[in-house]
């Protein structure tokens, strides 16, 4: 399977566009296409097609959809990111999280589910020994492993005879 993981580098933050400020309290819809960097406290919606990155500082209630985000954070909402999310060591997040690529590192909370679904080219690359069949339920699938790969007690009795 050659799925190529996009690269995060380490952002500075003379580096994003614009600045949201510490002491800055925001309700509302935000749409932006370059990069934004959230430090206060902001509540609503938010519209990216570029990279968003919370603050470690930054208390965000939103729902989110953007390309990157990058949280350091405190997030509560449903992120949609088309590339890449990232929950870094300070971050804590609750709702869900969909993208392509998640990366939660170790010491960040995260209480949500995720969902990582690439595009078909990405999935077609993928031999058919690497898929899965979910047509069988787990449970069925290991019970016909072990009558298949156990003897009976009579095979074992007629064994020691």
């Amino acid at each position: 399977m050659s799925v190529e993981i996009p690269e995060i580098r380490e952002i500075q933050e003379g580096q994003i566009t614009t600045v949201v400020a510490e002491d800055l309290e925001i309700k509302g819809t935000i749409r932006f296409k370059s990069s934004v960097m959230l430090k206060g406290v902001f509540e609503g919606e938010i519209f990216s097609e570029g990279l968003l990155v919370i603050g470690s500082t930054a208390r965000v209630t939103a729902t989110i959809n953007t390309k990157t985000l990058i949280s350091h954070g405190s997030l509560t909402g449903n992120v949609t990111a088309s590339e890449q999310i990232v929950l870094k060591n300070t971050a804590t997040h609750i709702g869900d999280l969909n993208s392509p690529f998640i990366m939660i590192e170790n010491g960040a909370v995260f209480n949500g589910s995720c969902v990582m679904e690439r595009n078909s080219s990405s999935a077609a690359s993928v031999s058919p020994a690497e898929t899965t069949d979910y047509s069988t339920p787990p449970e069925a699938a290991v019970e016909e492993q072990e009558e298949s790969s156990y003897a009976s007690e009579d095979e074992y009795d007629s064994s020691e005879q």
